[in-house]
């Protein structure tokens, strides 16, 4: 572990000395913005940036900090699918995109912020993943990395910036192959193409990390997986064993010995069957803590202890109701923020039915507790 790092959020990670949690917080539903503006926001944005669920000029417009710096690296598909429109309906249309899933889009889904039906994904037998593998081959020349991108990564170092890389995670990427559906029988069915898959994925991230110069330590890996709902995980603590974990095995075994003593993950819902199997791999920070999943963090930290780290966990529904319930819901997180290893932040997008000036309360009453 680097001693020269001085941002907050990797200090309150690694139980370090330091003077407050950062403050920081994780996005917006697009109809909020919209509502926000409409309410006397004063800050000016463009459509896109409505639309933009992590704006950072809203962000900035908030004063958020920023957490480390994270390395640009290219585990994407390539070549992509030539994206085509198949029927054009009423409200929808029905497209392949560049990611080789069909799915009906429908036409106001930026107000309404609908998913899209999908129909059929580009893996469903192991012939199919035959065929998409070679889109993700790790030596193409598109995975290297910038001059640029170095550079700046050797000067965040420099000026005591923790150094991050992001992944998708194993269940997360199989998931964008598949669907869910035929993931979650595609366990039973082609157990050994779904070994192939986690093991070709670990292998191109590991590839990733090592285009890296040497001398650039890689303080921190970020993983996105929403693998869990508020029953549970997607996946049985078995099947995880099994089939995922030899991936994240593989992955933070050559991270650590870059350097890497911290690992976030991503879930969405109540992940908590599987939060063991993330640990024993060094994968040590959930978030979002979903308190409407159910998610209970005082409990995570009796059961895991201090070697669990804990990000979000502040309940959205008293900010829709103002006043004294945000008073009692940031007081019901304090002790965690007493024991450390904890950044307090609200446990996912803001949603539309939080009004602005409630958010603002909201805001001024976290700083003041955090110390800011």
């Amino acid at each position: 572990m680097r001693a020269d790092i001085t941002d907050r959020f990797f200090k309150v990670f690694t139980y370090q000395n330091v003077d407050r949690p950062p403050d920081i917080e994780f996005g917006y539903w697009p109809q909020t913005i919209r509502r926000w503006i409409a309410e006397g926001m004063p800050l000016e944005l463009t459509k896109s940036e409505t639309n933009d669920m992590f704006c950072r000029k809203l962000d900035d417009f908030f004063q958020f900090e920023h957490e480390g710096h994270s390395i640009p690296l290219n585990f994407e598909m390539h070549p992509m699918f030539e994206e085509e429109i198949i029927e054009r309906r009423e409200a929808s249309t029905i497209v392949r995109g560049e990611d080789g899933v069909l799915a009906e889009r429908f036409l106001n889904d930026a107000d309404e912020s609908s998913i899209p039906r999908y129909i059929r994904f580009p893996v469903e037998t192991p012939d199919d993943w035959v065929l998409l593998r070679d889109r993700y081959d790790p030596e193409d020349p598109v995975r290297s990395i910038s001059v640029e991108a170095v550079e700046e990564a050797r000067q965040a170092c420099h000026n005591g910036s923790a150094i991050k890389v992001f992944f998708v995670g194993f269940y997360g990427q199989l998931r964008n192959w598949m669907g869910m559906e035929n993931l979650s029988y595609a366990f039973y069915d082609y157990p050994e193409m779904i070994h192939s898959m986690v093991s070709d994925w670990g292998d191109l991230i590991v590839r990733q990390l090592d285009r890296i110069p040497d001398d650039i330590v890689i303080d921190q890996v970020d993983w996105w997986e929403d693998m869990a709902g508020k029953n549970g995980p997607l996946v049985s603590p078995d099947t995880f064993r099994e089939f995922l974990q030899p991936g994240y095995n593989k992955v933070m075994t050559a991270a650590k010995l870059r350097g890497c003593g911290i690992s976030m993950v991503d879930s969405d819902g109540d992940p908590h069957d599987i939060v063991q199997n993330w640990l024993e791999e060094g994968v040590n920070i959930m978030f979002p803590l979903e308190v409407a999943a159910g998610v209970d963090p005082f409990s995570w930290r009796r059961e895991f202890g201090m070697n669990l780290r804990l990000r979000g966990a502040i309940a959205k529904q008293p900010l829709v109701v103002g006043g004294t319930a945000i008073d009692r819901e940031l007081e019901r997180i304090r002790p965690l923020l007493e024991q450390g290893g904890y950044i307090p932040h609200l446990d996912h997008l803001v949603p539309p039915d939080i009004p602005y000036g409630h958010y603002c309360d909201y805001l001024e009453k976290k700083r003041k507790l955090i110390g800011r």
